[in-house]
């Protein structure tokens, strides 16, 4: 076992029954390491992306066509993200499967494919390595390895898998076959990888790589061209399609919180890129600290006087100067290196500043050449050692990778058990006192206060530009919650502290929108409201519980501009002129809920009450028992209805929704006679 292929991979025996023993023997390893997520269900992406897409909810050709025609994370505009493939996927399962929003199906598909991917890589170690030994331990220390949870055992890490897929299963195509079906196979692999996750762009520096290695270099490229030429192409098609797609949408501006590299100077930043890579080769070495999230403010940015930093550089500069000295001697080393580093620098952020520092997720393709070093070590060792040590590395990643599982069974229990290896993460925080907050308010109350006080905490140190106005948002939300859990007489405390907090957050929200506006307007034309609705109507609701109705009114005409489908806006502005007196503004924003809710039932009721309390109102339903509005012998109720048409017209304006504010001045004027 320890004459392993130090330059060419030469042809491998033929050996039918254990090769197809291996792979049931890798099987088994996965079922193991991966049988227990089978009963998990849906956390942190995977609820939203799985549960709330309804293009996943039956395979139909509207369907289908949405999927290939909008952005992943659709109905929301701004990820950047096109992954249909994915997407499709996720409907097999869904429609086609029949597995619904429950959570098995997804497992079970998931834990296959990862299957698939170990199987491939066992193919490819059988070409690196001259002996059946190595190969297999290769392919089941990577089967096992605890990093690789994030992409299997979260659902969403399908993207991941198939990508990665692609990849391992184009380059083992170029290796071992050639001719025109070859190629026209390469463009078709590597095209569905790109359009499930961009990251399979790799393959061609695979290809190159593994010529560079172990063919005759540049003889090879020239004689393979069309080979690279259809796998480039499959990157022209990704690129016109995603621009196609994407790009009639709002620009994507990335939050300065989820990759703090956006904020900071090229060198800083792939300083800080340069000490990220340690700490994958660590987790990679010991996956023992593993953490869903490492956000603002975890990963900090680096200075050159960073020690974890600098031991990051001593190691990539070893292990890359070992690679390339030893390149004569020991092609495998080199190609080790070379998979790694092409395999992560798509989301490194050293080429190229991503949406994310660091995810574990970015380590499944790579994490293949640190499996393949790993077996290439060891074995070299000869003897009874070596197979000593990767037995007993298997059944500690085993074991790491059971036990990691289990955090991902929900948000809840993954926040729980990251929150230690990432404290100062603000997410984890934030997510930990949602799920909390969504499992029982009022039991909870005080944890989730103190999770999203951390939250809070970490990133109120930030300008409005650079910081996030959800964390604030909620927060005021808690303090909210708890006014009405305590005595009369401490409310008004817990509504201050909301509504300080909560200004706090419409500080961020009305510059970063601003600073949205101005980007879009480089791009065109502003056509998205970037901003949260739910800040304004918690907002309006502390200041009405504190005697401010002006200003609650001010918060709900904002809301209402973001949103004016959003029927709350409506009850709080009525409630606000209600409580200062004015019934006749109460009389119009009720009927503007009447214009978006169809005329219902309690609506009509609800005006009914309201022009009960007005002068002149009296007149304004007809007397014949039926809930009906007396247009002819009321003069005022004509006017009224034209200033809600005028209001909401202008609502729709506000909101960027010209289509709608058209609609409702055609409708005053064609219903009611209402002037232009």
């Amino acid at each position: 076992m320890a004459d392993l292929a130090r330059s060419q991979p030469i042809a491998e025996t033929s050996f039918p029954l254990s090769r197809w023993r291996a792979r049931a023997a890798l099987l088994a390893i996965v079922v193991v390491a991966y049988c227990n997520s089978f009963g998990l269900g849906l956390a942190q992406d995977s609820r939203a992306i799985v549960a709330q897409d309804a293009r996943l909810q039956s395979v139909s050709t509207a369907n289908i066509q949405l999927i290939l025609e909008k952005n992943y994370w659709w109905p929301k505009a701004g990820d950047g993200l096109y992954r249909p493939v994915t997407t499709l996927s996720l409907l097999f399962n869904y429609a086609v499967l029949g597995n619904g929003p429950n959570a098995a199906g997804y497992h079970i598909v998931n834990v296959l494919l990862h299957v698939l991917n170990v199987w491939l890589v066992y193919e490819l170690a059988l070409l690196l390595f001259r002996r059946a030994g190595p190969a297999f331990f290769a392919a089941a220390l990577w089967a096992v390895h605890p990093i690789a949870t994030e992409a299997v055992t979260n659902i969403v890490g399908r993207a991941d898998l198939l990508a990665a897929m692609a990849v391992l299963g184009g380059l083992l195509l170029y290796v071992r076959r050639q001719g025109l079906g070859v190629t026209a196979l390469l463009f078709v692999i590597a095209t569905v990888g790109v359009f499930a996750k961009e990251n399979a762009a790799v393959l061609v520096g695979m290809m190159l790589l593994w010529d560079l290695c172990f063919r005759e270099g540049k003889s090879t490229v020239v004689s393979r061209w069309r080979d690279y030429a259809a796998v480039a192409a499959s990157l022209v098609v990704l690129f016109l399609v995603r621009h196609a797609v994407l790009g009639a949408l709002p620009p994507v501006e990335p939050g300065y919180v989820d990759n703090p590299l956006r904020g900071a100077d090229f060198l800083t930043a792939r300083w800080t890129a340069l000490k990220v890579i340690g700490l994958d080769l660590w987790l990679l070495l010991v996956p023992v600290a593993l953490s869903c999230d490492r956000s603002f403010d975890q990963i900090a940015l680096s200075t050159f006087s960073d020690p974890w930093a600098w031991i990051s550089l001593l190691a990539v500069g070893g292990i890359l100067a070992a690679a390339v000295l030893r390149f004569r001697k020991d092609r495998l080393l080199f190609w080790t290196a070379g998979f790694f580093a092409i395999a992560l620098l798509p989301t490194s952020n050293l080429a190229v500043i991503i949406g994310a520092t660091v995810a574990e997720r970015f380590l499944y393709l790579p994490s293949v050449a640190f499996a393949m070093a790993v077996a290439a070590v060891l074995f070299r060792l000869q003897g009874k050692h070596a197979t000593a040590i990767v037995v007993t590395l298997l059944m500690l990643y085993t074991v790491r990778t059971v036990w990691r599982n289990s955090d991902w069974n929900d948000s809840l229990s993954l926040a729980t058990a990251d929150i230690p290896t990432s404290p100062r993460s603000f997410r984890l925080h934030d997510m930990l006192a949602k799920e909390l907050f969504d499992r029982d308010a009022r039991v909870n109350i005080d944890r989730i206060i103190q999770e999203q006080e951390t939250s809070w905490r970490i990133l109120a140190p930030l300008p409005p530009p650079r910081s996030s106005s959800f964390p604030p948002t909620l927060l005021g939300l808690y303090y909210t919650t708890k006014a009405d859990l305590v005595e009369p007489a401490q409310q008004l405390e817990w509504y201050r502290k909301s509504r300080d907090v909560l200004l706090r957050a419409r500080e961020i929200s009305q510059v970063q929108e601003k600073t949205y506006d101005d980007l879009q307007r480089t791009h065109g034309a502003v056509t998205v409201r970037a901003s949260n609705p739910q800040l304004f109507f918690i907002l309006a609701n502390d200041y009405l519980h504190l005697g401010d109705n002006a200003s609650a009114v001010d918060a709900l005409r904002y809301a209402k501009g973001l949103n004016p489908h959003t029927l709350e806006s409506y009850d709080g502005l009525v409630l606000a002129y209600s409580a200062m007196g004015n019934f006749p503004l109460a009389v119009t924003n009720m009927e503007e809920r009447a214009l978006v809710d169809g005329f219902q039932p309690s609506t009509i009721a609800a005006i009914r009450d309201l022009y009960g309390k007005i002068p002149d109102g009296a007149c304004a339903f007809l007397q014949d028992g039926k809930a009906q509005l007396n247009l002819a012998g009321c003069p005022r109720v004509r006017g009224d209805l034209c200033n809600a048409f005028a209001d909401l017209a202008q609502s729709y304006r506000d909101a960027l929704l010209p289509a709608d504010a058209q609609q409702a001045q055609s409708a005053a004027t064609r219903t009611y006679g209402c002037p232009q």
